[in-house]
């Protein structure tokens, strides 16, 4: 009986201690759980992006405002220019050089004009000019030709043939390229566009199958003009919303996916020509604007490989027709040369010459190139000095007062080698684009310039391009961009809780990294987190008699960010449009990750969100100060150092000691 209470009162006992150990858990948790809702509002964000950091960075004073800024959704794999993987695949080609015969002729602002050596010897000298006609987009003429031409002749035609003898036994004989005189040309109206950019031109360089990391790797000296120099900006984000060229050049050109337009396709029931699609060219037409579709690879030219091209010239300047004429020639010559010119400056020069011959005209020019870059983009390794050297052109000549000029890739490189790749995967959806404007335009516009800006690091995509030309006749103005529109203009500021699903990108085409919560004790994070921490402390290093040695006292937040599963297994899409996948069977695994996480650390309570990037191949985890923000209020913590180092005051609790 005394036994049986004994064990009732030690039952009670227990069960009450239970009951307090569950009441100080359920209250620590409480508190703990209080304490990250507290600090969740500090922070602004349940999780900050790189873009928000740049935001802290580039503006301190937000948090002083108490500003609150939401998280950024879509996050791009941090790709490098060394990565050994793409650079297996990477060679460096010296500057090409046509031998053979020199070029008798040369055009020079629409006019031919004789080569040096021809001087002098007119007696026995005859050259006579046959201007190209266009037919149709599958077939050309040649007119009758003008005999016995004289140096300085006026071009009738922007393409021609040019038959040349010297006495009895020398003849020449090529095709060239050049921007004849038309009085139409010149008639279009100059009045400034008061409800647009004042008429502002647009002109476009676009080379196939040049992603971001690319053009990084293999145009250096055109990117340090035109970026580092010139102040060009920069999409980092951008990203395809389809497979190959069309699947960019339709929402670029019409705002459209292909299968949203008329059926075009070679041999499919109702098929038309591409005339009366809504392309962008013919709006800025109407507006008194030159315009250009310029491609310079006939067989495999955007709208003419599948589709049923133009019956009618569509463009003001269209060189169709003469490399329809020039194709069969090159054999004659060194590979990648037409006569004793490369091809490629051949269409460089073509698209200078346009400048020359109307400057005063505004413009809407579109030049693309396909054969240097689509087998085998080391090829542009060749091209470097002379992209530069055009733009150098343009530039110091003024041509660029009056013009923003676009350098751009449509796609990374889709060779099966590189495309089966993790990293080549990435590349193939991140295409390189960048716009140089003249000074004068960011003055006038600086709302408009800010959030282009701002842009360069959010999600973009060919349908904002479209409504980013669109603002050049009739500007929408500077505001806000709806997160629910397909596309968005650049000058309006891009929200950043946009997804791909936004941007109606398909799953298998979204380069944004897929987001994953996952536990603060998991072994990747700790390292992580070991690896911030002791990047941290060692920006204080030198002074750490000043400074303390930090160490973590809470973690908040820890999100890992990897490639999505529908990337990974993407194989091939439908050759007709390139929208849908038919094909995921490839078996890639990621080998990049990465892991935001925010911390407090202590002495100081010094809030920090961080974005570390892990090699999981290797194992290792890397972190870059520009990827470190600290995002509560430092105050007076750093005192001690701000006249010894500045820039590390962000990360010193001067010692109490």
């Amino acid at each position: 009986m005394f036994e049986q209470k004994k064990w009732n009162f030690c039952s009670i006992k227990v069960i009450f201690g239970l009951f307090c150990l569950w009441t100080v858990a359920f209250l620590m948790f409480f508190a703990r759980h209080r304490h990250i809702k507290m600090a969740d509002v500090s922070l602004r964000s349940d999780r900050l992006s790189p873009t928000t950091q740049a935001a802290f960075r580039d503006n301190p004073s937000l948090e002083q405002q108490g500003g609150v800024l939401p998280r950024q959704e879509c996050i791009h794999p941090q790709l490098k220019v060394n990565d050994p993987v793409m650079m297996k695949f990477f060679r460096k080609y010296p500057p090409l050089t046509c031998s053979g015969q020199k070029d008798w002729i040369y055009v020079d602002n629409g006019t031919v004009r004789f080569s040096k050596p021809l001087h002098g010897k007119k007696n026995n000298f005859t050259c006579d000019y046959y201007p190209l006609v266009r037919v149709g987009d599958y077939e050309y003429k040649w007119g009758l030709p003008h005999v016995d031409i004289k140096d300085g002749f006026p071009m009738t035609s922007d393409f021609f043939r040019a038959v040349c003898k010297r006495g009895t036994r020398e003849q020449y004989e090529n095709i060239h390229a050049g921007v004849s005189y038309s009085k139409q040309r010149t008639e279009r109206p100059r009045d400034p566009l008061k409800s647009g950019f004042e008429g502002l031109s647009i002109a476009i360089l676009g080379f196939d199958s040049m992603s971001r990391m690319s053009w990084l790797r293999r145009l250096p000296n055109t990117r340090k003009y035109f970026h580092d120099e010139l102040g060009a900006i920069e999409l980092e984000a951008h990203n395809i919303v389809g497979d190959g060229t069309t699947a960019v050049m339709f929402p670029m050109l019409t705002g459209k996916f292909e299968w949203e337009l008329p059926e075009c396709r070679v041999n499919f029931k109702g098929a038309t020509t591409l005339d009366k699609f809504p392309f962008i060219w013919h709006d800025m037409k109407k507006a008194g604007y030159l315009t250009s579709w310029a491609n310079a690879a006939p067989k495999s030219a955007p709208f003419n490989w599948r589709m049923l091209g133009f019956k009618d010239q569509p463009t003001d300047f269209y060189p169709r027709p003469f490399y329809l004429a020039a194709t069969p020639t090159f054999k004659r010559f060194t590979s990648h040369c037409l006569g004793s010119q490369t091809q490629s400056k051949v269409w460089l020069n073509w698209f200078r010459d346009i400048f020359l011959m109307y400057r005063q005209q505004r413009k809407f020019l579109f030049h693309f190139i396909t054969d240097m870059s689509h087998d085998d983009n080391n090829l542009m390794t060749q091209m470097d000095d002379d992209i530069r050297d055009v733009v150098k052109f343009l530039h110091d000549g003024g041509y660029l007062n009056q013009t923003v000029l676009i350098l751009m890739g449509d796609h990374g490189a889709r060779y099966n080698k590189v495309r089966s790749t993790w990293s080549g995967k990435q590349e193939e959806r991140l295409p390189y684009f960048s716009f140089l404007f003249p000074p004068w335009f960011e003055r006038k516009y600086p709302d408009a310039m800010r959030n282009l800006r701002t842009n360069t690091k959010r999600l973009t995509t060919p349908f904002d391009l479209h409504e980013t030309f669109k603002d050049f006749l009739k500007f929408s103005g500077a505001g806000k961009g709806n997160v629910l529109a397909r596309g968005i203009s650049l000058f309006k500021e891009i929200p950043l809780e946009r997804s791909c699903e936004h941007a109606d990108i398909a799953p298998h085409w979204c380069a944004c990294l897929a987001w994953k919560n996952v536990p603060v004790g998991d072994k990747d994070v700790v390292k992580a987190l070991g690896t911030a921490l002791l990047t941290i402390n060692g920006f204080t290093k030198e002074y750490r008699s000043y400074c303390a040695l930090l160490a973590v006292a809470n973690v908040t937040m820890a999100t890992k960010l990897e490639t999505r599963a529908e990337v990974l297994k993407f194989k091939k899409t439908d050759s007709n449009g390139g929208i849908y996948a038919i094909d995921m069977s490839d078996k890639n695994k990621n080998e990049m990750a990465l892991y935001q996480l925010t911390f407090i650390t202590t002495p100081g309570g010094g809030h920090f969100e961080v974005t570390v990037t892990q090699d999981v191949i290797k194992g290792s985890f890397d972190l870059t100060e520009k990827e470190i923000s600290r995002i509560n209020k430092y105050g007076d913590d750093p005192a001690c150092i701000l006249d010894k180092n500045r820039q590390i005051r962000q990360y010193c609790y001067c010692s109490r000691s």
